[in-house]
């Protein structure tokens, strides 16, 4: 798998990450894993053809005791199975890890 991944992080600053990533709406199903939506404009082609049936696409933060894992694999949050379904490109994943990076910036989490 392809992750970004950023470690060392503090017990005070995964809380407030985590509380953030809470306030946000984004958890999925699991404790620590959220979904971070993915900006029409940066879907495939083949993805903006599946929207309606396998969308909303994100990607998948996993949150740790003392760091955090962005997989950079667009998953369709409508359908787990489909060709839609794939590694994000050079433009959504430095858009991703910009997201990512300015939120623990805004939370003033260094790293």
């Amino acid at each position: 798998m392809r992750t970004y991944t950023i470690d060392q992080l503090e017990e005070a600053d995964i809380a407030a990450l985590n509380a953030r990533l809470l306030d946000m709406g984004l958890q999925a199903g699991l404790e620590g894993v959220y979904w971070l939506p993915v900006p029409r404009p940066l879907l495939n082609p083949r993805q903006v053809e599946h929207l309606e049936q396998c969308g909303p696409y994100c990607l998948a933060l996993e949150v740790e005791a003392d760091q955090i894992n962005m997989e950079l694999l667009v998953r369709g949050q409508g359908r787990i199975h489909c060709e839609c379904v794939s590694f994000a490109g050079e433009k959504l994943r430095d858009h991703m890890i910009k997201y990512l990076e300015d939120l623990l910036t805004e939370l003033k989490i260094t790293f």
